[in-house]
């Protein structure tokens, strides 16, 4: 029984969902009128089949293009499955053709995480999606941009854009101005790589502006398992920005904090409450 399931949510757009067994997140494909632009290439060369395998199903144009949203594992592990162009932030090409000179054994994957050079999570899931990785191939990607590319599918033009964002800096957007959908990656998430998980309102609240000021209904990210609308997207960006500037404005007073963010919310404050303090918290400067 397939993990995933692929879904159409626009004329042009389709999405294979994600799957927290493995960690494996959100792969999408985009289709035109001669082409399809695959979106991240997948957790592992199965993965990656498996978006192949449904774009043929569902008799898509043939794939000619893959973008990149960025470097983590989850995403560039299945580059080797697709012998087409494959685009990406510059940022995200460096860090990409480093990962392809690593020895990804199970030794090698236990020494980075003591030395605090890989998380024990990724170290984990990689060791759950791909026990057997001595074929492993990270392919790098063909063409690197610094700031946007556009490319041309037949009838529909690609956005394919850096914003950066705690998460990973590198991280870039696949934008459908046509269709309104905007592929996230994970430019949204923390950074899981800070020794505490973190936001910093410096890279998070000009990326919130940045995505909201494309003009989309839907948005795609790399972890959730429903796209999120414009509306929920700005609720979300509220409450990330109200939480962001009242740590800013309290530093290290938790009480005081907590006292304000109960008014921001108007009500108790729940665990994810917590969990956004505690980021913001962890982002301010030493």
């Amino acid at each position: 029984m397939s993990r995933h399931t692929f879904q159409q949510i626009s004329p042009h757009v389709h999405w294979l969902s994600p799957d927290g067994t493995t960690d494996r997140p959100v792969l999408g494909a985009v289709a035109g009128a001669q082409a399809t632009l695959l979106v991240d290439a997948g957790a592992s060369p199965d993965h990656a089949q498996t978006l192949l395998h449904e774009t043929a199903v569902h008799h898509l144009p043939p794939p000619a293009y893959l973008a990149l949203t960025h470097w983590h594992w989850d995403h560039i592990f299945g580059t080797a499955v697709f012998p087409i162009p494959t685009f990406a932030s510059v940022e995200t090409r460096r860090q990409v053709v480093a990962y392809g000179r690593l020895d990804w054994s199970d030794e090698a994957l236990d020494h980075r995480v003591e030395t605090g050079a890989e998380i024990a999570f990724c170290r984990d899931m990689i060791k759950l999606e791909l026990p057997d990785r001595t074929g492993l191939v990270i392919r790098p990607p063909d063409v690197a941009f610094t700031d946007r590319v556009e490319i041309d599918l037949g009838s529909l033009t690609v956005h394919i854009i850096h914003v950066g964002g705690d998460h990973a800096l590198d991280s870039s957007v696949i934008y459908m101005p046509q269709d309104k959908i905007v592929f996230l990656g994970d430019c949204l998430y923390v950074d899981i790589y800070a020794p505490q998980a973190r936001y910093t309102s410096g890279r998070l609240f000009p990326l919130l502006d940045c995505l909201l000021g494309f003009d989309a209904d839907y948005y795609l990210a790399g972890h959730h398992t429903e796209p999120i609308t414009r509306a929920d997207l700005e609720a979300e960006a509220a409450l990330l920005r109200g939480i962001g500037q009242i740590v800013t404005r309290h530093g290290r007073s938790p009480q005081t904090i907590q006292a304000a963010v109960q008014t921001l919310v108007g009500g108790p404050l729940t665990e994810d409450h917590q969990e956004l303090i505690d980021a913001f918290l962890a982002g301010l400067p030493a």
